[in-house]
């Protein structure tokens, strides 16, 4: 420790003490950074295992399980029967599955147009028998009660 006088005022300046509070803080933050890596993982991890099941519902013709995994938004918009129709009528119209791939996960807070929450991205390259370039898009939002939901679907290919 370091004392110096000014006048009747005496100043006490501890050695390296700003390295030692400049350590800290880095310390600190990178802690603070691994363990949000460690949560975004686990976002993704846990969104994909709901949306790959989904997937597998409905290729599986398992349409009224795939519509509990909707969210209510679009529960409210869909009746049951109504939905599990339209994706029969999609799934007759791709054919087949025969591979699927996921190329991308995202995790967001923040979608232009939508309240702040924890979303999930995810994009797959598929291979169905009566298309061709065919890539399917999954939105997850995590609920109140912390269940990954599936809030958007959307898909382009060409017909083969």
């Amino acid at each position: 420790m370091l004392k110096i006088q000014f006048g009747n005022y005496y100043f006490y300046r501890l050695k390296h003490s700003m390295k030692k509070i400049a350590l800290v803080l880095f310390s600190v933050l990178c802690m603070c950074s691994v363990s949000a890596q460690k949560y975004t993982d686990q976002y993704l991890l846990d969104a994909s295992k709901i949306a790959d099941e989904w997937l597998m519902n409905i290729n599986n013709k398992q349409y009224e399980d795939a519509y509990m995994s909707l969210s209510s938004e679009i529960k409210a918009t869909y009746k049951k029967e109504a939905w599990c129709n339209l994706m029969n009528e999609l799934i007759f119209e791709f054919g087949g599955l025969v591979s699927r791939n996921s190329i991308e996960k995202r995790f967001q807070t923040e979608i232009d147009g939508m309240e702040n929450g924890f979303y999930v991205f995810i994009d797959y390259e598929t291979d169905y028998t009566n298309t061709s370039n065919h890539n399917e898009h999954i939105l997850l939002k995590q609920n109140d009660k912390n269940i990954w939901e599936i809030i958007d679907y959307n898909y382009d290919f060409n017909k083969k």
